[in-house]
């Protein structure tokens, strides 16, 4: 994959049935591959008011394209584009290591050149990063305490479900559980190595949550209001 192009994903985080009307924003603004999941928001009423949530259901965006064409919409978004958008969340990318040969192809036809402008505005490897943490079933509560008092201010739960081999499902002599939900929480990069630490230490592999837990940079963010 070219370095200097690549592939981002951006991932959407709005209202439930916003998700809709993203994805064709998106598509008019040169990202036309989504998909589409549901989940529900765990921030606190005050927080979602700040935020611009009115309910904590969400809809969640997973969306992948040049990355060239990713930059210039979140650009966009938090100007030209941003009286045009009806959804209240957030929008945030991450860059993709690697793809399948065809699907890079296909995404590299549809290219949009970003202006003098966009590209000096853009900022690329924000100070934020996404955490996600994949826990069995039932334990996305107390996860979420804990990561709270280590400095998070919410996530986004999706509902998941193990789906490796039989011999992949004993873990260095742990049995995984089937049904998982998985956190989304973005946050500072200052607070990142904290919240990771304390989920591990509180509901790691060895624990009745068998919490997995990575990150990844984030490389853009647009708040929509």
């Amino acid at each position: 994959m070219d370095k200097k192009r690549g592939i981002k994903l951006l991932i959407t985080i709005v209202e439930r049935s916003q998700g809709k009307d993203m994805a064709k924003l998106y598509s008019k603004n040169g990202v036309e591959w989504h998909y589409q999941s549901t989940g529900f928001g765990t921030a606190s009423s005050e927080l979602l008011d700040v935020l611009g949530f009115g309910t904590s259901e969400r809809d969640i965006l997973f969306s992948m394209a040049e990355a060239g064409n990713v930059r210039k919409l979140l650009y966009d978004l938090n100007n030209d584009l941003r009286e045009a958008v009806q959804a209240k969340g957030i929008a945030f990318a991450v860059s993709l290591t690697g793809l399948n040969s065809l699907v890079a192809a296909k995404l590299f036809e549809n290219v949009k050149d970003m202006d003098e402008e966009g590209e000096e505005n853009v900022q690329e490897h924000s100070n934020n990063s996404l955490i996600l943490v994949i826990v069995n079933q039932g334990h996305t509560d107390k996860v979420m305490e804990t990561a709270k008092k280590a400095g998070a201010r919410g996530g986004t739960i999706l509902r998941a479900r193990f789906n490796g081999s039989e011999e992949s499902k004993h873990f260095y002599g742990i049995t995984l559980q089937a049904e998982k939900e998985m956190i989304m929480m973005m946050v500072s990069n200052q607070t990142r190595n904290l919240i990771m630490e304390s989920i591990n230490k509180e509901h790691g592999v060895n624990t009745e949550a068998g919490a997995m837990i990575c990150s990844m940079a984030v490389d853009q963010v647009a708040r929509l209001s």
